[in-house]
């Protein structure tokens, strides 16, 4: 879609407070479709202008200041990620806020899902914690909200997993039944990265002693079952009638194969070559 022209609204400044109320509305209106026609800079400046005539109508009567300021926040916030200016974002919400700490969960969840994005993780982690740890924030109905957002887009890639209770029980606007759902949700993730992590890990050490074997002089048949053997007691519990069984079952194979097949045995017998 290509980018629009959105003017900015007509001021009147001999005119009471209905008539700026109402100028709010169309800066807030304005900044909307500057981001719908992709005119990124236009709505970034629609939003400052309608900041800056909250805080003209803040000590009025009958108006709260927070619904205007949040959204004429996030609708900045959004600009700024689209045209690629995401350096300016804290200091933005920063001037807006004073800090992130006391800024709305919607302003922290979309600079949370844009730095992910930007796999910047150090500054989702500071961003995370100074606002979780805010007991202002604990009553927030969205608290639950940034603490997923955290765990899923911030710990996740890094595959932080085995780290998530942990990281869960210093949450504290988090309530005992909430962490326990979000444990529950998360733990077929979290399972499944620990069972692959396990398994890796087994499969380098399988893959270690396959290759000290490659790599030296060739070896005897009862060093190659021995060698298999190990690998063997390493997937199954030793002295089990299963271990016992199946290394029995690798040495009849290949005292099988030496004697019907015909492995060649060097006749050192009687100083002969």
């Amino acid at each position: 879609m290509a980018s629009k022209e959105v003017p900015l609204p007509t001021e009147n400044y001999q005119t009471g407070f209905p008539l700026v109320q109402s100028t709010l509305k169309q800066y807030l209106d304005g900044a909307t479709a500057a981001l719908l026609f992709k005119n990124f800079d236009a709505c970034i400046e629609h939003c400052e202008y309608g900041l800056s005539r909250v805080k003209l109508c803040s000590e009025q009567d009958n108006f709260s200041p927070k619904e205007y300021t949040e959204q004429l926040c996030v609708l900045a916030v959004q600009a700024h990620a689209e045209r690629n200016t995401w350096q300016e974002v804290l200091p933005f919400v920063q001037k807006v806020y004073g800090d992130i700490e006391h800024s709305p969960a919607a302003v922290v969840q979309l600079c949370l899902l844009l730095y992910a994005k930007l796999q910047d993780y150090p500054q989702c982690q500071a961003l995370a914690n100074i606002w979780l740890r805010n007991q202002d924030n604990y009553v927030d109905p969205a608290y639950p909200q940034i603490v997923d957002i955290y765990v899923q887009h911030a710990m996740f890639p890094r595959k932080l997993h085995s780290l998530v209770p942990a990281f869960l029980d210093t949450c504290h606007g988090l309530d005992v039944s909430q962490k326990q759902q979000m444990i529950q949700d998360y733990a077929t993730c979290i399972e499944k990265e620990l069972k692959s992590g396990s398994e890796d890990v087994t499969q380098s050490s399988d893959e270690t002693v396959v290759r000290e074997t490659a790599k030296g002089e060739p070896e005897g048949v009862w060093a190659f079952i021995r060698k298999l053997s190990i690998l063997l007691f390493q997937k199954i519990r030793p002295y089990s009638l299963s271990a016992i069984v199946s290394v029995a079952v690798i040495i009849l194979a290949f005292l099988s194969l030496r004697f019907n097949k015909g492995f060649k045995v060097q006749p050192y017998c009687c100083g002969k070559e």
